[in-house]
């Protein structure tokens, strides 16, 4: 059985980058929040779920590093 040996200076590293993509995240759902009321009057189908996928990948495209 192998285990994983992490470094000291790798967590510090990983909590940074976590607590940056929670951040995003936050964002996303504020811009989505207050971007919906507008967006639903032009398309009354739209759940906000649905809205908010878009604005999440708008913002952050899949296979980008940022």
């Amino acid at each position: 059985m192998t285990t994983k040996k992490h470094h000291a200076t790798d967590l510090p590293v990983a909590k940074s980058t976590r607590e940056h993509e929670a951040q995003e995240e936050i964002d996303s759902f504020l811009r989505a929040l207050s971007s919906y009321p507008d967006r639903f009057a032009r398309e009354p189908y739209l759940s906000f779920q649905q809205h908010l996928s878009s604005i999440a990948t708008a913002h952050h495209p899949p296979g980008s590093d940022e």
